[in-house]
C-alpha cells in the first residue's frame, strides 16, 4: 500500500498546478459574474449591495433586454446554419478527385478566417458602403436595384448583413475541418458500397455521410456556442443598430457594463447567456449527439 501512494502523489503534484490553473481561469470569472448578478453595482458607489433576484426581474421586465434574446437566436440559427451548409459543400468539392491545385483553394479560402475579425468586418463595411461600396455597384449594373441599399444602416437588411458577415469569417474553418474528415473514408468502405451497387449519391449518403456525423455534429455544436457569444461581429459593424435591430446580448451586456455602468445588470445578463449557452448546448448533445455518445 505505501508504495502505491508512493507512485501515486509526485503525479498528483505535478497535474494539481495546471488544474488550479485552469480552475482559477475558468470558474473564478462564471462565480464572479454570477455573484455579480446578485448585487446591485454601478459607477457610482464602491458597494456591493446584495438585491437577490431583483435584477433578473428587472431584466425579464426589460423589452431592450427581451428583444436582444430574440435577436440572439435569430442571429445565431442562422449564422450556423449557413456557416455549417457552406462549409460542408466547399468541403465536398474540393474532396473531389477532379478538382486541380486544392492547396491554393484551401489556401484561398482561409484568408477569410485567418484575418483578424476587426478587419474583417471593417472590409465588409467598405463593401457594403451605399455609395462607394462594390456591392451596391453591382446590384445597380445588374439592374437589380435604382437606387442604393444602405445594408448596415438600414433595419430590414442590418441582421442579414451581419449574418453574411459571420458566415464568410467562419465557413473556411468548417471546410478544413469535414474535409479532414472526409479524407478519413477507408477507401474499402467506398469499394465495398460499390459492389452493392451504391454509386454517387446514395454512396455519398451511405457511406460518407454516417463516417463524418461525428465530426459535423462536433462542429455544429461549437459554432452555436461561438456564434451565442460573438461580439466583434455585431459590435464594428452595426454597433447594435439601427434601432437596436442587430442588438444581440453580447453587445447589451457590453452597453450596460461600459456605456451605463451598471455592472450588477450586466452580471445578471451575463449569467442569462451563459444559461442559455448551456442550455442549448445541452438540447443539442441530448438529441442529435446522444448517437455518437452511445446513449
Amino acid at each position: 500500500m505505501r508504495i502505491y501512494k508512493t507512485t501515486r502523489s509526485p503525479g498528483l503534484l505535478y497535474v494539481l498546478p495546471a488544474v488550479l490553473a485552469i480552475a482559477m481561469v475558468m470558474l473564478f470569472p462564471l462565480i464572479y459574474t454570477m455573484v455579480l448578478g446578485f448585487n446591485k453595482n454601478d459607477i457610482y458607489t464602491d458597494e456591493w449591495k446584495f438585491v437577490g433576484f431583483s435584477q433578473y426581474i428587472e431584466l425579464f421586465q426589460n423589452a431592450e433586454f427581451l428583444s436582444s434574446i430574440h435577436h440572439t437566436l435569430i442571429w445565431t440559427a442562422f449564422s450556423v446554419a449557413f456557416q455549417f451548409l457552406v462549409g460542408f459543400m466547399a468541403a465536398v468539392i474540393i474532396n473531389q478527385q477532379f478538382i486541380k491545385f486544392k492547396w491554393l483553394i484551401r489556401i484561398l479560402l482561409m484568408i477569410p478566417w485567418v484575418l483578424p475579425s476587426v478587419i474583417s468586418v471593417n472590409i465588409w463595411k467598405w463593401l457594403y458602403h451605399p455609395d462607394f461600396g462594390y456591392i451596391n455597384y453591382l446590384l445597380k449594373t445588374w439592374g437589380a436595384t435604382a437606387a442604393a441599399i444602405n445594408w448596415v444602416a438600414d433595419e430590414r437588411y442590418a441582421m442579414l448583413s451581419a449574418v453574411i458577415v459571420n458566415v464568410w469569417k467562419m465557413f473556411p474553418l468548417v471546410m478544413l475541418m469535414v474535409e479532414a474528415s472526409l479524407q478519413s473514408v477507408p477507401n474499402e468502405l467506398k469499394d465495398a458500397a460499390k459492389v452493392d451497387g451504391a454509386t454517387g449519391i446514395r454512396e455519398f449518403f451511405t457511406v460518407t455521410v454516417p463516417h463524418v456525423s461525428a465530426t459535423c455534429y462536433t462542429i455544429v455544436l461549437l459554432l452555436i456556442i461561438w456564434t451565442l457569444n460573438a461580439f466583434t461581429f455585431i459590435f464594428v459593424l452595426t454597433g447594435g443598430g439601427p434601432a437596436n435591430s442587430t442588438q444581440v446580448l453580447s453587445m447589451f451586456i457590453y452597453k450596460s457594463a461600459f456605456q451605463n455602468y451598471n455592472f450588477g445588470m450586466a452580471g445578471a445578463a451575463s449569467t442569462v447567456l451563459f444559461m442559455i449557452t448551456a442550455l442549448l448546448s445541452w438540447l443539442y448533445m441530448k438529441f442529435f449527439m446522444k448517437g455518437e455518445r452511445g446513449g
